[in-house]
């Protein structure tokens, strides 16, 4: 994936979660809220944040790859890139 905003410091993107909850932080102060997947994703000195939170069954914490998503970002003509997300527990040996 091209770094985000290194070509266009005033690029608009907005991103969806595949597989994970997308969440954004509106101060450090403040409760995170959802993202909406229409919403543009605003720029804090020249970067972009956006924070995913999971959640996971006992169940899914006895296997060793627990879960898997990735976060899509969209410009206005499409697809700018695409983060893929893998939660491994390492403590779980493999076979």
């Amino acid at each position: 994936m091209r770094s985000l905003l290194s070509e266009d410091k005033k690029a608009q993107l907005r991103c969806e979660g595949e597989g994970l909850q997308l969440l954004s932080r509106s101060s450090k102060k403040g409760l995170w809220r959802k993202l909406a997947p229409d919403e543009m994703i605003k720029q804090y000195k020249g970067q972009m944040s956006v924070s995913a939170e999971m959640y996971f069954s006992p169940e899914q914490l006895k296997q060793r790859n627990v879960q898997s998503g990735k976060i899509k970002f969209y410009d206005a003509q499409g697809l700018y890139g695409t983060v893929v997300v893998d939660v491994i527990n390492s403590r779980v040996k493999l076979d």
